[in-house]
């Protein structure tokens, strides 16, 4: 005889499948200490809905536990502290990382990643005040950012704005737009689109001086070129070339256009302004580029770190290929603020160290010494 109880309640399913619920429960559960019970009361459902609102949210990795070693939290201050100096940086944000032993080039720990975004998201977090002015590339990266956002207060005259038009007609997954708007949703904020599309075909740099004129006094997006201007917060990921393949595939660019870029050797790709491992940037090299960008000129950004003193932050690591991608990002000047895992920074430390021709033993008992015990206590 079949029973007319329903396994779950329509209210109980549905709380469960709203990830701000899950989130919530969890910040009462982990960050507030409150029981069970008193998160069930104040969220009007039972004490059975929140322990499943919590398992799930183990599952879905808003929740994350571990025990940690008493060596991770000194060893890790001291290597933030060395790579920081060592790279110049204000500041460098670390997380555990994964050795990259057995690892393909392009493999990326997707744990450290989630790690990474969540860390990027407290700081940016600490960062903001009710003045600022950000502003947001795209890419997965920067979306994760958004969504492990838990915003500690709410900030009305924030303005966030997307450094990048759109690459395709239609959302993706990494649409700087997207993110611009997920943000400043998340602290009651204004959002500024950049309402162009993200590229223009080749032309000549003469030709580019005019087009770049006019598309900057178009109303639509002149607020976006005016808040560049003024934005204090920059925050960014990167591409690899090994992502090259993708936009072709997608029909973005054509092969031409990336077998012209290839030819310069890219190590790096910030919202598709691309820097060999010099820090040099091979758009303005060739001319004719073989493709015009809309948008805040990602060059410039060192510039404006020099003179103006804005926070530009760069978030990436979790993989081989993120290694001389960041090294390249910070040789060309682009960021004075990295949120990565240590493996990675250990590597672009040890570039820093081999481009000054310093001896690796002469540099750090911690970093390079300890790193093997460091190792095995993540296993």
């Amino acid at each position: 005889m079949r029973s007319n109880r329903p396994s779950m309640n329509m209210s109980e399913t549905k709380l469960l499948s709203d990830d701000r619920f899950l989130r919530r429960v969890a910040e009462h559960y982990y960050g507030n200490g409150l029981s069970q019970e008193a998160i069930a009361d104040g969220e009007g459902c039972s004490r059975m809905t929140v322990s499943k609102a919590l398992q799930k949210a183990k599952t879905a990795g808003i929740v994350r536990i571990s025990i940690l070693p008493e060596l991770r939290g000194g060893y890790l201050r001291n290597l933030s502290r060395e790579a920081r100096l060592e790279l110049g940086l204000e500041d460098l944000v670390l997380v555990p990382g994964r050795s990259f032993e057995g690892m393909a080039k392009a493999d990326t720990n997707e744990n450290v990643v989630i790690d990474i975004a969540q860390a990027a998201a407290e700081y940016l977090d600490q960062l903001l005040v009710d003045s600022s002015i950000l502003a947001m590339s795209g890419g997965t990266m920067m979306r994760s950012v958004t969504r492990f956002l838990r915003p500690t207060k709410m900030l009305p005259h924030l303005n966030v704005v997307s450094t990048i038009g759109f690459v395709e007609p239609h959302t993706t997954e990494g649409d700087a737009n997207m993110v611009t708007y997920e943000l400043a949703q998340a602290y009651g904020g204004t959002h500024t689109w950049f309402c162009a599309g993200a590229f223009f075909p080749s032309i000549s740099q003469a030709q580019l001086k005019d087009l770049s004129a006019m598309i900057q006094q178009y109303p639509m997006v002149k607020k976006a070129y005016d808040l560049y201007e003024q934005a204090s917060i920059f925050m960014m990921g990167l591409w690899t070339p090994s992502t090259n393949d993708e936009v072709v595939m997608k029909g973005i660019l054509s092969q031409e256009q990336i077998s012209i870029i290839e030819k310069q050797q890219p190590a790096v790709d910030i919202n598709h302004w691309v820097f060999d491992a010099q820090g040099r940037c091979i758009n303005t090299m060739l001319d004719p580029s073989p493709y015009y960008l809309t948008g805040f000129e990602i060059p410039s950004l060192k510039e404006k770190i020099q003179t103006k003193g804005v926070k530009a932050i760069l978030v990436a690591g979790g993989g081989p290929a993120y290694v001389p991608a960041i090294h390249a990002a910070l040789q060309a000047g682009l960021a004075n603020i990295l949120v990565t895992d240590h493996i990675t920074a250990q590597y672009l430390l040890r570039l820093a160290v081999r481009r000054k021709g310093v001896q690796e033993d002469n540099v750090s008992t911690h970093s390079f010494l300890q790193e093997d015990e460091y190792r095995q206590s993540l296993r």
